[in-house]
């Protein structure tokens, strides 16, 4: 007796530990057919967290872009039924560091009152098209439902 009770508190116990250590499941997502030639997915979720690539504008100025930008940005989040609050980590780079100084009030509009993530603003000599003077990419967490 006491030798099955062992055992089964071990199938139990690695059942338990196996359910636990499961890989989350991975989706990827497309917004554009491009996407695919470029070798990359907008966004991919992994379990409850969501990483969106980088996205840019071609719009012709620095608040222009990052109105687009954001703007994709929501609609992404709110495809996963959340908003700007799920955003988690935040990383800007900017071909013009002053330039995203300077739009600091601007930027801030797309986050609900002092709820901002955690974020890096990195100047770099040169983003994917020459006309791009910012790429943002996000890392949101969709709260457990």
């Amino acid at each position: 007796m006491i030798s099955n009770l062992k055992t089964a508190l071990i199938v139990a116990g690695t059942l338990l530990v196996s359910a636990c250590t499961s890989a989350p499941t991975i989706e990827r997502k497309n917004y554009y057919a491009w996407e695919n030639d470029y070798g990359y997915s907008q966004v991919v979720s992994a379990g409850n967290t969501i990483y969106i690539s980088g996205i840019a504008s071609d719009k012709a100025t620095f608040a222009e872009q990052i109105k687009e930008i954001n703007a994709n940005i929501n609609k992404i989040l709110k495809d996963y039924g959340v908003d700007s609050d799920a955003i988690v980590k935040q990383v800007i780079y900017t071909t013009d560091i002053e330039g995203m100084k300077a739009h600091t009030k601007l930027r801030k509009t797309f986050f609900n009152k002092d709820k901002y993530p955690s974020s890096s603003i990195v100047q770099v000599s040169r983003l994917y098209e020459k006309g791009h003077f910012l790429e943002i990419e996000i890392v949101a967490v969709v709260p457990n439902k």
